[in-house]
């Protein structure tokens, strides 16, 4: 078992003014700072999301700020959490991707994500029809690339088209760095046993039984195309002295952020959360990773121990909070009394899911 930290690169209530320079250049510092931190707090990786179209979201592409944490760290394992890669040419993806990889010396991964949210497609121009094709085609064409290693090549499809494309420099790892996959829809799942490494999903409330079909099928999916199965799964969480007191420092923000996702009907799978007045920081309790150190330790563990999770990557900030400050205070004690503990009980991941250079 090991355990990363998603920088959220959103701050500010939702549709909030646009922020001033001031806001713009103290919160960017922040986001950097807090990955710096994390890696001396003891977390494996640093994730980072991809966002746009929205004033509350400060960094943009994920490639942007993995560019200066691959130069500003040592060790953590550095991915998107994940890359919508339906905005992006395949291109400017790989490009981006393989100087990362060179900078932090083969300590990439990333996470590959069709994407749902339309004004995202909007800002970009990107058509709304076809996505899943756009995104498949997507992953083939940074396949191609990846492996060319100093050969041209051309690609023409009903997406993209390369002419004479050459990739330099190539990957820092060879023959390229991890793919994780997203999904959270049965097909999104199983796909992730054919293109990636692992499968990753969102900090979104688990039934257990539906969760047995869905990793069961992604499993399979991944044995039948050769591959060892790795889940890897986040989640929102907050160490405190008691739950009560974890419950007051983080639970409003969890809960606001969660009826954010039930009203557009993310959340409509599970019967006891089908509504934002359904939704309180007791009734998602079990969902999140909260309470005292032991109570979060313990929590982390049972996932590992009864859904097969084989990684975490924990958040602590939301859209609304807690305070910059205060994640940081959060970073250094979940580091200290939940992350280092659970990683000295565990050994080190030896997978194709995990960079080499941080197989720690």
């Amino acid at each position: 078992m090991r355990i990363g930290y998603v920088i959220d690169t959103n701050r500010g209530d939702y549709g909030q003014p646009l922020p001033n320079r001031e806001d713009v250049s103290v919160t960017l510092d922040a986001m950097i700072e807090e990955g710096i931190l994390a890696e001396q707090a003891g977390f494996h990786s640093l994730q980072v999301p991809d966002r746009h179209s929205r004033t509350e979201s400060y960094f943009g592409s994920p490639l942007n700020l993995l560019m200066i944490l691959a130069r500003e760290t040592e060790k953590v394992a550095l991915g998107a959490y994940c890359l919508v890669n339906t905005l992006y040419h395949p291109m400017h993806i790989a490009e981006q991707c393989a100087i990362i990889d060179n900078i932090s010396r083969g300590r990439l991964y990333m996470t590959w994500g069709r994407g749902y949210h339309e004004d995202y497609w909007g800002q970009f121009g990107i058509p709304r029809g076809r996505m899943l094709g756009r995104y498949l085609d997507n992953v083939r064409l940074l396949e191609k690339a990846f492996a060319s290693r100093g050969e041209r090549f051309d690609w023409d499809s009903d997406f993209y088209q390369v002419r004479g494309g050459l990739l330099s420099p190539s990957c820092y790892q060879e023959p390229r760095f991890p793919f994780w996959g997203s999904g959270q829809l049965p097909p999104a799942i199983e796909r992730c046993g054919v293109y990636a490494e692992a499968w990753a999903c969102d900090p979104f409330p688990i039934l257990p039984g539906i969760w047995a079909e869905q990793a069961g099928a992604y499993r399979a999916e991944a044995e039948k195309h050769g591959k060892i199965p790795f889940i890897v799964l986040m989640r929102d969480g907050w160490v405190a002295d008691s739950f009560a007191q974890a419950a007051r420092e983080f639970g409003t923000h969890y809960v606001s952020d969660l009826r954010f996702y039930c009203e557009r009907g993310i959340l409509a799978h599970h019967p006891d959360l089908d509504s934002p007045d359904k939704i309180t920081v007791e009734s998602v309790r079990e969902h999140i990773v909260t309470g005292s150190p032991s109570q979060c330790r313990e929590r982390l563990e049972w996932y590992h121990e009864e859904l097969g999770v084989d990684y975490f990557t924990m958040r602590f900030r939301m859209v609304s909070g807690p305070s910059l400050e205060a994640t940081r205070e959060q970073i250094q004690r979940f580091g200290e009394e939940v992350v280092k503990p659970l990683h000295k009980k565990y050994p080190p991941i030896d997978h194709p899911a995990i960079p080499a250079a941080c197989r720690w």
